[in-house]
């Protein structure tokens, strides 16, 4: 399920009470209305044809007809454009819903790379592909030919797109298999990829990684940590699990960081984002805290009843993926 966010200012706001002075105290009510409506089906905040009748009963309005879209116009929680209305500076109150259509799109790409493979992926979702820098272009038909007058590969063949895609430096997928299976169940390993770097090395961490790349691995481990212990999770917040002591066990974290950054990056690439920045980790955890199994308010299995998820937990890729996966089809 969709949800919207609503500040705590909204009630004390000038617009708000020069709405309520104009619609009685019922105005405020229908607004709020129009806000979780629009969360849960124009999730950008644009109600671009959608008629003044039609913004009204979606907020339930009951009193005159037009009189709540107008005073909404005058007082500013609408900007209207002709005949088209939208959500007054929605992308900055409602950033999670604005961004459902991008996540929508995230999760079909991991998803579909988890399956078919990263060029596979491609070539079912071009534009997608092409808007996060992977582009796989397709193979002239006239290959040159061996010495013996066979031809090198096939046109157009699987094998001839994956060495194309392999061209572009690009973030792991994390858990996604190749296109032919592996003989080796070992997890493929991920990468870090700083704004001014086209790809980092598979060990961020040492191994030929350099300087900078190990500086951006702890530099992105310190946000987690932070928006762990920050988040409604833990139990100075009223959550149920343990913080994290940022000063204990720093290169684990880092590994434990590490593995899932391939599919933190894909989702922060759908969003615009060159790079992982500290709000993708508050709003993770945040997705983690309403959930019943990952904030620890159900029990695992059984056998597993006193299990309590931990930092270690929700930074594996597939409790990831799954839980973002989870938020798009709710």
């Amino acid at each position: 399920m969709q949800d919207a966010r609503i500040a705590t200012g909204l009630s004390s706001h000038p617009k708000t009470k020069k709405l309520i002075r104009a619609l009685g105290q019922g105005g405020a009510w229908n607004l709020i209305c129009l806000i979780t409506w629009a969360a849960a089906n124009r999730s950008d905040g644009d109600l671009s044809g959608m008629t003044v009748e039609d913004i009204e009963l979606a907020a339930d309005w009951l009193g005159e007809d037009g009189a709540f879209v107008r005073e909404l116009v005058r007082v500013r929680f609408l900007d209207q454009d002709g005949d088209d209305y939208a959500l007054h500076d929605w992308a900055d109150h409602n950033p999670w819903a604005a961004g459902a259509e991008a996540r929508s799109e995230k999760s079909k790409w991991a998803a579909l790379c988890k399956q078919y493979g990263r060029p596979e992926a491609a070539r079912m979702m071009p534009e997608y592909a092409k808007r996060i820098g992977i582009d796989c272009q397709p193979v002239p038909a006239a290959l040159p030919e061996s010495a013996s007058g066979t031809p090198l590969a096939e046109s157009g063949s699987a094998n001839d797109c994956q060495a194309e895609c392999q061209k572009v430096p690009v973030a792991d997928s994390g858990s996604a298999p190749s296109p032919s299976p592996s003989p080796s169940p070992e997890e493929p390993k991920s990468s870090l990829r700083s704004d001014s770097s086209s790809a980092a090395p598979d060990d961020a961490s040492g191994g030929g990684a350099s300087p900078k790349e190990v500086l951006r691995l702890a530099a992105v481990t310190d946000e987690a940590i932070a928006a762990w212990n920050a988040s409604a999770l833990v139990k100075a917040n009223g959550g149920l699990l343990a913080a994290v002591n940022p000063a204990v066990g720093r290169d684990k974290r880092q590994q434990q960081v590490k593995r899932c950054v391939s599919i933190a990056r894909d989702i922060c690439l759908a969003k615009g984002h060159s790079r992982i920045p500290p709000e993708f980790w508050a709003e993770y955890f945040a997705v983690a805290a309403r959930d019943d199994f990952h904030s620890g308010r159900q029990g695992g299995g059984r056998g597993h009843e006193n299990w309590m998820p931990d930092f270690e937990f929700m930074t594996q890729p597939k409790t990831m993926l799954k839980l973002f996966e989870r938020e798009e089809a709710a």
